[in-house]
């Protein structure tokens, strides 16, 4: 793209406003090709890699304060990573744990979390964000919300014998309705350089990132994303994807025929969230950052109650092997579960929930994964105008349903480990850190 002295707003981009200087950095995290395939009940191997993994460091300081958002193209994130990424930022570049916000994209085509791969983690993490402080420069920020509301389904159906079920099936005709939300919202932080080049667009969506399924490694949709907006835009700007409370929401339209995956479906989503960012682009509001923010606090979740009778059960069942491209069943799910809970030796388990600010906007990590109908309480309760929803940020708990969800049970309640009411009680700590950090 040339550089242009016009921001997307139509205001003039003659300097940086508030002594902002902004700074990304990209590191490859690609696993070893022995190392196995996450996001399913069962084991593969990956064949080769489609498209590098990535992890994506956006640092933002102003000449009081700077915080440091990372995303891994992961599906999730070890506690040890992140412990280990966030001391090595402190010791170089003196940035506070609680200002790093580091989360994983929930790709179903990246690595398992063994042992070996974890250990590098920590420091490609790190180096991300080395490069994106050793890349800053005086830029402006513009943010936008647009909405794309045909591509999610929440995927928790009412059947016609009053059960609810995940998944249900293609063209099932005892598929009565949906019975959760869906947030369109597709949020947009874009940086410019004082002349108008366009340098980086953040895009949080929530949608599911399991749309490629197969063997190959892969980022899945926000890979497409960010391919076609740099075909677009031209290969100086960094597209960084993060997912928003998906944890019931994902593409699969059960009204219409299946399969509904493959890389020509993740192409065909990461394609058009690129034309709903490419649309923010036109009405975008100038972000003012002489403030920021940032804070966290840890919550003590009880885990759900298990009984010996409960865990000798889960042994007999784990005891069989799974079943070859079966994804789960629900006692294999529950089985897991409850080992999970009993390997952990403790009866709650530690979760952070953390809020970074910059003038209007905010980004809220969120601990797991967590059901579109808490993350849009989140947005609906926040100070804050544009609040950014980054589920799966800096550990995984697993599954964080409604309480109503618990009552209705399917395949999120039964996976997760935690107590009902603990997503509500992880949105009012959200809640009160967004109205602290608004004071």
């Amino acid at each position: 793209m040339q550089d242009s002295a016009v921001s997307p707003s139509g205001e003039t981009a003659a300097s940086a406003s508030d002594g902002l200087k902004v700074g990304v950095g990209i590191v490859a995290i690609n696993p070893a090709l022995d190392v196995p395939l996450a996001g399913y009940y069962y084991p593969r191997t990956p064949v080769g890699i489609h498209d590098d993994l990535h992890a994506k460091a956006l640092v933002l300081g102003n000449n009081q304060d700077q915080i440091v958002l990372v995303a891994c193209d992961l599906v999730r994130l070890p506690r040890s990573a992140v412990e280990d990424a966030r001391h090595r930022i402190k010791h170089s570049h003196a940035i506070p744990p609680d200002h790093v916000l580091i989360t994983a994209t929930h790709s179903h085509t990246g690595p398992q979390m063994v042992p070996r791969y974890v250990e590098r983690l920590g420091s490609w993490i790190a180096d991300s964000v080395d490069l994106a402080v050793g890349n800053q420069q005086p830029a402006r920020l513009f943010e936008a919300v647009e909405e794309q509301s045909s591509l999610p389904h929440n995927r928790r159906y009412l059947m016609k014998d009053g059960t609810v079920v995940t998944n249900p099936g293609f063209l099932n005709p005892n598929v009565v309705n949906a019975i959760g939300p869906i947030d369109p919202r597709l949020a947009v932080l874009l940086a410019e350089t004082p002349q108008g080049r366009r340098m980086m667009a953040w895009v949080n969506y929530g949608l599911h990132q399991d749309t490629v399924g197969g063997d190959w490694i892969s980022t899945d949709y926000s890979g497409f994303l960010s391919e076609t907006l740099s075909d677009s835009e031209g290969p100086a700007i960094a597209t960084i994807f993060t997912i928003g409370a998906a944890a019931d929401v994902n593409h699969w339209d059960v009204r219409q025929h299946g399969p509904q995956r493959g890389f020509p479906t993740a192409k065909r989503i990461g394609e058009t969230l690129a034309r709903c960012v490419l649309q923010a682009y036109t009405h975008m509001s100038p972000v003012n950052s002489e403030r920021i923010r940032a804070t966290s606090s840890t919550l003590a979740l009880p885990f759900q109650n298990i009984s010996p009778d409960d865990v000798q059960k889960a042994e007999r069942i784990l005891s069989v092997p799974p079943s070859a491209n079966v994804d789960f069943t629900l006692d294999r799910v529950w089985a897991t579960k409850v080992m999970k809970i009993h390997d952990s030796k403790t009866l709650h388990l530690s979760a952070e929930v953390q809020v970074l600010t910059i003038g209007s906007l905010a980004f809220v990590g969120i601990p797991g994964e967590l059901f579109a109908q808490l993350g849009m309480q989140i947005i609906k309760d926040s100070p804050f105008p544009n609040t950014f929803i980054l589920e799966l940020a800096n550990q995984d708990i697993g599954y964080i349903p409604t309480e109503e969800a618990f009552q209705q049970g399917a395949y999120e309640p039964t996976s997760a480990v935690i107590e009902a009411g603990g997503g509500e009680r992880i949105v009012m700590e959200a809640l009160a850190l967004l109205n602290a950090c608004h004071e």
